[in-house]
């Protein structure tokens, strides 16, 4: 499934998939990623994106992923923006509320 995906067998981040893919089921995945669509906005497709830059980023808490989100809406950055900086930086999304209002 995570050569599928595009992932380099001879890299980390193919490890880094690997092991997430691991740890969670399907469905937990399945789950992660309506909740990212549905709740908060982003495409699938950016999900994934995100994803393929930062494999970890999708074993994160769905509340570790919402208090992120939400922190840079609380700075006043768009949806838009806030899709383009974790398209870029997907590691902000493990980063604290806190940190981020700090970074900014």
């Amino acid at each position: 499934k995570v050569v599928e995906m595009g992932f380099d067998p001879t890299t980390s981040k193919f490890v880094e998939a690997l092991r997430v893919f691991y740890k969670l089921s399907d469905k937990t995945i399945e789950e992660k990623l309506c909740i990212l669509d549905k709740r908060l906005g982003f495409a699938v497709g950016d999900v994934w994106e995100i994803f393929k830059k930062s494999p970890i980023s999708l074993a994160l808490s769905e509340q570790k992923i919402a208090n992120s989100v939400e922190a840079f809406r609380g700075l006043g950055f768009s949806k838009d923006e806030i899709t383009t900086i974790l398209k870029n930086f997907p590691r902000c999304l493990s980063l604290s509320a806190e940190t981020v209002k700090k970074k900014t």
